[in-house]
């Protein structure tokens, strides 16, 4: 259960920061009438797994770190 927890924080972190970016990149194109992002594969997926990473640290932060309190009491 702790670890569904983990992934359920997870993803909603990884999909608050998309929509995010959707809105900042829609945005940009309704003010300025064009906007585009051109990354090669490996630039994506650098990209992606740094958004991912940075979604499961925060996640791991915010449910495990009272579980390790907790622990070490």
């Amino acid at each position: 259960m702790l670890f569904t927890k983990v992934a359920l924080v997870t993803c909603a972190f990884y999909l608050g920061i998309n929509l995010l970016l959707d809105g900042a990149i829609f945005g940009l194109a309704s003010w300025t009438g064009i906007a585009g992002v051109h990354l090669t594969r490996g630039g994506r997926y650098l990209f992606f797994g740094l958004m991912w990473l940075m979604s499961f640290s925060l996640a791991w932060r915010i449910v495990m770190a009272p579980v390790f309190a907790r622990l070490s009491k």
